[in-house]
């Protein structure tokens, strides 16, 4: 047989620093190893190119030889290509957005403006689309309004700074996109920051750039259609914001024109635009139109029936604004139906979650509220009081959560003339919001000034029992110097 033929086995030698090692020095490598996940490690096939054409002891052929290779990067370097980690890092970003995985989808958007400026330098366009994604992330997954407003700030100083406007129709088109992005997700933290003046010129900058994008010969009217439904949205939100009503509800309208034209007239995607409508129809404040708001939040809730089955987050959403919409009109009447759709989104909440969780006993604050409204005291205080071993549990013993209940049952009991509970109930609330926030701040203070006008009643003074701190403020001073008359009457002091 031919040696050059044959194919010698690959045997992996040990490096001179595993030599000589104890046992147990191995035995905690693989301890450690165990540990870690699997995104430490890489395992990709390459091509060898430079052996291409030259046999080899291990490839008698001129082709190109695959080889498989696994490389730590704890402990070896890394050399992939920064172009691949970056679409590596765009697509986990995409997936865990998704998937509503925010911290992880912010770590690879993090990284992404990083490799971005890699790969792309300081003033391409792409570096300042990864800074926008990073602000929309923000202000989509996380809320962080201030985070989302400096990140879209960075990108629009490069687009503005560096980037040329290219010949190319697409690559044109690819620009104007990301000005539109960048701007519309600034005039949305803006406006959550109030800081209204700044976000309307926001908005209506990418609006402008929006049209003149549209007019482009390839680009596609449907997202086209998108970018105008988001920013008439966000428009509404703003006017809505500074109770412009009129001009609120003409975006929402267009918002709803497009929506429908889009997807149809049950798209999920018109339920929080009927609820923005309802909102600014009640904040309009002597002049609210509560009818139509409560048409507004019947078309929400009818749109989620038709869309999601009973027992879903969804469908107890709408209807617990539903229920908040019907409560806002003040009419006796309505009451009964509020109460209706309580029961409503309470049943689905309890049914999802169970009793120990933030949205099951936000609906049981509700239904207590609105049972005090209806006179209903005995029932109120039956749900208040069920309430409290459960928030208990999702708050904590000293939270503002259970000082609150307890000052709401304390309030029940002081409408109805019973004193003594009513101050039970309160200092129970004054002690927990004392060790919460301190003696200094305002919640124990202002419900200590309805302690003492309780308590300045002799007769119910005379019931409670005073704390040692109190017993201590009212004992007298200590005083060192002894009286010579008591000292007279007494010939034994002065025999010591």
């Amino acid at each position: 047989m031919d040696a050059d033929n044959v194919l010698m086995p690959i045997v992996e030698v040990p490096s001179e620093s595993s030599f000589g090692r104890p046992d147990s020095a191995n035995t905690q490598n693989d301890e450690l190893s165990s540990y870690r996940s699997d995104e430490e490690y890489n395992t990709e096939e390459e091509y060898d190119d430079d052996n291409a054409g030259t046999p080899t002891p291990r490839s008698s052929s001129g082709k190109k030889t695959k080889r498989r290779r696994t490389r730590s990067k704890k402990n070896g370097i890394d050399m992939t290509p920064p172009e691949k980690l970056l679409r590596r890092s765009e697509k986990k970003a995409k997936k865990y957005k998704e998937e509503k995985k925010a911290d992880k989808a912010i770590k690879e958007l993090i990284k992404c403006t990083a490799l971005a400026r890699i790969v792309h330098g300081d003033s391409h366009w792409k570096y300042a689309e990864a800074y926008t994604n990073l602000a929309e992330g923000y202000f989509e997954l996380k809320g962080y309004t201030a985070q989302a407003h400096y990140h879209s700030e960075n990108a629009k100083n490069i687009m503005l700074s560096g980037v040329q406007m290219p010949s190319s129709q697409r690559d044109k088109a690819k620009i104007m996109e990301v000005l539109v992005k960048t701007y519309y997700t600034m005039g949305r933290a803006l406006t959550k920051l109030k800081k209204y003046t700044e976000a309307d010129q926001a908005l209506q900058r990418a609006e402008k750039i929006a049209q003149e994008r549209s007019r482009l010969p390839n680009v596609n009217s449907d997202d086209c259609d998108e970018m105008d439904i988001k920013i008439s949205i966000a428009l509404g939100r703003l006017n809505g914001a500074q109770e412009k009503a009129a001009s609120a509800t003409s975006y929402f309208d267009k918002a709803i024109e497009l929506i429908e034209k889009q997807h149809g007239n049950d798209s999920i995607r018109l339920i929080p635009v009927y609820q923005d409508i309802g909102r600014v129809e009640q904040n309009k404040g002597k002049h609210a139109n509560h009818d139509r708001a409560i048409e507004m939040y019947l078309q929400a809730h009818s749109i989620a029936g038709a869309n999601y089955s009973e027992g879903t987050p969804e469908l107890a959403e709408t209807a617990k604004a539903l229920a908040m919409a019907y409560s806002n009109t003040g009419d006796p009447d309505a009451e009964t139906s509020a109460e209706s759709y309580l029961n409503e989104s309470l049943a689905a909440y309890q049914s999802m979650y169970g009793p120990e969780h933030v949205q099951t006993l936000a609906v049981q604050d509700d239904l207590a509220r609105l049972m005090i409204r209806t006179e209903r005291e005995d029932e109120a205080l039956s749900v208040l009081r069920s309430t409290l071993s459960s928030k208990t549990e999702v708050y904590g013993e000293f939270s503002d959560e259970v000082a609150d209940t307890y000052k709401l049952i304390g309030s029940v009991h002081l409408s109805r003339g019973d004193m003594e509970k009513a101050l039970k109930s309160l200092s129970k609330c004054h002690t927990i919001e004392t060790a919460a926030h301190g003696s200094n701040h305002k919640r124990p203070k202002e419900t200590q000034k309805t302690i003492d006008v309780l308590m300045s009643n002799p007769s119910l003074a005379s019931k409670m029992p005073k704390s040692k701190r109190e017993e201590l403020q009212q004992r007298p001073r200590f005083n060192s110097i002894v009286n010579r008359s008591s000292a007279a009457k007494n010939p034994l002091a002065n025999t010591f």
